[in-house]
């Protein structure tokens, strides 16, 4: 079934606009350490140690990631169960072991305050690990049984709070939902640690799923939702919604719910894939201005300092629903980079409330706009502008006009700024002949003394994923010059300021021939992010022609984004399929000619959850540009098993309509810059073996420009 799947990827920044209740310890609830980790089963085996009435607590999560690390959390206890604050180092060691495995990571640790954490891990899969820890006056403990595997399958899915399963971070989980039913999950947390939680449905059953599942947080009373991650409508189905960030308030067993979106929609098999990260402590910083309150540092008067790396704020309007800002303030002393990234539609919308999105602005201390963003990341916004003059500098957080987001959320506000420092163009590159030479992740300032043609080359090589951006007035303090996408006319037509403009393309070996590049929108309401990027299908010399119809500054920067591994023909049919290599993630390249297929094999563990991500087309109503690689292709992509038996599948179709599977949670995200996948499929080996994924173009069309980048992840 083909529906327009619109990526609208909900889920919420920070948790929690209201307090959350202080649980009880419910029936059928496992117990709880200081530290947070679930115990699935009373600690056997103790062994009095030295001191009457003391002895040791072992808490565990009931599952383990395949060679992932895993917290161990040890405790001591007096007779009553009581935390006891006992300086003595504690050690532990498997005492169930039956896969002969080792554990891996420090075996002996000082307490702090009582509780020892050990943060270890196991290569080997198995069931029934347990773990002893020993000290000299507490004697011996052995947690409960737990297991290692690369997922799990959740049989008995709970329908009410009181009857949730406990999870374990890392470690997917499958089960299946048909429509109206609500399934519950349980896992401890503590506070401060970070959620993240990615669902896998259309990605992995999208010959059932028409729309997207549902995901909400519950806090520990088990009914007050903290977090919504789903469709805005019920027009915009089929996205695998997840949370991509969110602090825990307090100390609790919290509650993920899962439901099928929207009423009368199918659903089917699913996976999902709960993360928490430990604390950031000191390092996260945090606004000032109370939540729920106003006024503290709503201007540039009144603005707090920020410092790079990421701040966790929350946007309020007035009591009567008007909109407010929250101001920053960065300073500058060298030439830098600056990176701004608001993070808060990307993780749903908290308290039951409405997706926020947010306006990001960059100022100058008299307050005019040097950058102004939205929706460059999904919902949510960035600011890519390089800073030459030394000063301090206002970043504004607002909310969107476009829809109107006058009522409140949590976000997360990352600043990051590398120094700039640019090569001077050379004053010979007035031909390809005299192209002045650039080097991957390197900026470069040019200046045009009139309207005329200069020329830049660098050297890149088959299947790289490769960025040029174009550092124009809107994106570089001190340029004089726009972009275009029109080139100059010839002889240029004398132009006014703010008609002057640079036209950028990357052209191949020739210096004539284009190469098909993606670039993001040029919109005269906020500042783009103004890049060409594309997949170099040669290895060679490839020439950069900026035409400029007037004189001005520019610059640029090209970046490699990925290296790839090419395809090898022929390679059309499962028996002929291009291994696709075992280390994790793997990226490979290639073209589709009219009617043909390529297939790579791929490996699987047992359980393994497996993404496969094409890079090439734009994705399906995104709302981010950086989706766009230049190609031609629109793809169709199939996994199936050494039997030929079709495991997932996704697929766009050339008409209009699309039948993508996608997410902004996904780990390929971050590796790339944020930048979204054109589709994604996932699949679980039920055995461990090789797997084939043949890409198509839905169509059957091919040629030259049907280029691609394929990306397979592993959730170990």
């Amino acid at each position: 079934m083909n529906r327009l799947k619109l990526m609208v990827a909900l889920g919420a920044a920070s948790l929690f606009g209201n307090a959350c209740n202080s649980p009880g310890q419910s029936a059928g609830q496992p117990r709880k350490g200081e530290a947070g980790q679930a115990v699935t089963a009373a600690p056997s085996g103790t062994t009095p140690g030295t001191t009457a009435g003391l002895s040791l607590r072992v808490d565990l999560f009931p599952y383990a990631l395949v060679n992932d690390t895993f917290p161990v959390i040890v405790s001591f206890r007096n007779s009553a169960g009581q935390l006891m604050n006992v300086a003595d180092n504690i050690t532990i060691k498997l005492s169930t072991n039956p896969t002969a495995a080792t554990l891996v990571g420090s075996a002996t640790t000082a307490p702090t305050s009582g509780v020892a954490r050990f943060d270890v891990s196991i290569a080997k899969p198995g069931q029934g690990f347990g773990i002893t820890a020993s000290s000299t006056q507490a004697g011996t403990a052995t947690s409960a049984l737990f297991n290692v595997a690369y997922s799990q399958n959740v049989a008995a899915v709970g329908q009410t709070p009181a009857t949730a399963p406990v999870i374990s971070p890392k470690v997917p989980l499958f089960s299946a939902i048909a429509p109206g039913e609500v399934q519950y999950y349980r896992f401890s947390a503590v506070l401060g640690q970070q959620l993240s939680v990615s669902s896998y449905a259309n990605r992995v059953d999208s010959s059932n799923f028409d729309t997207s599942m549902r995901v909400r947080v519950i806090a520990p009373d088990g009914t007050t939702e903290l977090i919504r991650a789903a469709a805005t409508t019920p027009d915009s189905p089929g996205v695998d919604n997840g949370i991509s960030l969110a602090p825990i308030p307090k100390d609790g067993d919290y509650y993920l719910a899962c439901d099928v979106d929207q009423a009368g929609y199918m659903g089917g098999t699913y996976g999902m894939i709960m993360t928490l990260a430990p604390n950031p402590g000191t390092s996260l910083q945090t606004e000032i201005e109370a939540l729920g309150a106003t006024g503290k540092n709503d201007t540039i008067a009144t603005a707090q300092k920020l410092s790079t790396g990421t701040l966790l704020g929350h946007y309020d309007t007035t009591a009567t629903g008007a909109a407010t800002s929250d101001f920053y303030a960065i300073s500058i002393v060298n030439p830098v980079r600056v990176r701004l990234d608001l993070n808060a539609a990307r993780s749903g919308a908290v308290t039951g409330d409405r997706t926020w999105i947010g306006h990001l602005e960059l100022q100058d201390s008299t307050g005019a706009v040097l950058a102004a963003n939205e929706k460059s990341y999904g919902l949510d916004p960035a600011i890519d502008y390089v800073i030459t003059k030394a000063a301090t500098y206002y970043v504004r957080v607002t909310g969107s006009s476009d829809p109107a987001s006058g009522f409140n959320s949590p976000y997360y506000l990352n600043y990051q700024a590398t120094l700039y420092t640019p090569a001077t163009e050379s004053t010979t590159n007035t031909t390809s002949a005299g192209a002045m030479t650039l080097s991957y992740n390197s900026d470069v300032s040019g200046t045009f003394s009139a309207a005329a043609t200069h020329w830049f080359a660098f050297g890149g090589t088959a299947g790289d994923i490769v960025r040029l951006v174009v550092q124009d007035r809107s994106v570089l303090q001190g340029a004089t010059l726009g972009t275009t996408s029109t080139a100059p006319a010839s002889p240029a037509v004398p132009v006014s300021a703010p008609q002057a403009a640079v036209y950028v393309r990357i052209l191949q070996a020739d210096g004539v021939t284009e190469v098909p590049t993606g670039y993001s929108f040029i919109d005269t309401s906020q500042t783009g992010l103004v890049y060409r990027q594309t997949i170099l299908q040669a290895t060679g010399t490839y020439f950069v022609r900026v035409q400029s119809n007037a004189s001005g500054k520019f610059g640029l920067r090209l970046e490699r984004v990925a290296t790839t591994v090419r395809e090898v023909e022929p390679n059309d049919t499962a028996a002929t399929a291009n291994a696709a290599g075992s280390t994790a993630p793997v990226w490979m390249s290639g073209v589709i000619t009219s009617g043909d297929q390529d297939h790579f094999k791929v490996h699987a563990e047992a359980g393994q959850l497996l993404t496969v991500s094409v890079l090439g087309p734009p994705g399906a109503a995104l709302g981010s540009p950086l989706s766009d690689w230049g190609s031609s292709l629109v793809p169709s992509l199939e996994i199936r098993d050494s039997a030929g038996n079709l495991l997932s599948a996704t697929s766009a179709d050339r008409k209009g309509g699309a039948n993508y599977a996608e997410t902004l949670q996904h780990p390929l995200l971050a590796q790339i810059n944020n930048i979204a996948p054109a589709v994604q499929a996932s699949f679980r080996a039920l055995a461990a073996g090789d797997f084939d994924i043949a890409l198509f173009d839905a169509g059957g069309q091919g040629g030259p420009n049907y280029f691609y980048a394929l990306n397979v992840w592993r959730n170990q």
